[in-house]
């Protein structure tokens, strides 16, 4: 399995859709259809989508709402029986706390020997 990312701070899906406090989702993109589809027109998305090769990869895309000055991570990705676990983790910097809250994405691009995952676990630690 072989991974790569791409962070934004936003909503790649839909720019006005801001995240509660400590909201969490995330959606799996599986073919180039839905990636045009559901993706909002960004530069680097468009780009990251583009270079998915959704014959052999898929995009899991994490979101959650938090300040700006935090980051998300990927820390890990290990298969399981029937799927996959994924551990985010949140990079806060020693920054007071601000009140400008944010959708954060982090972008997964998964390529693997195995099909695309019937169940997925995403955690998200260190608010």
């Amino acid at each position: 399995m072989t991974v790569e990312t791409l962070y934004l701070e936003r909503n790649v899906f839909d720019p006005r859709d801001v995240f509660a406090l400590r909201e969490e989702s995330y959606t799996l993109i599986a073919d180039e259809e839905t990636a045009a589809s559901e993706f909002d027109d960004v530069e680097q998305v468009s780009a990251f989508s583009d270079e998915t090769d959704f014959d052999e990869s898929y995009i899991l895309v994490v979101q959650n709402g938090m300040r700006s000055e935090d980051d998300l991570e990927l820390d890990a990705i290990e298969r399981t029986e029937d799927g996959l676990q994924v551990a985010v983790s949140i990079d806060q910097p020693l920054i007071p706390d601000h009140d400008d809250l944010i959708t954060h994405s982090l972008l997964i691009r998964i390529t693997d020997e195995k099909t695309v995952p019937d169940s997925i676990d995403v955690s998200i630690a260190g608010y």
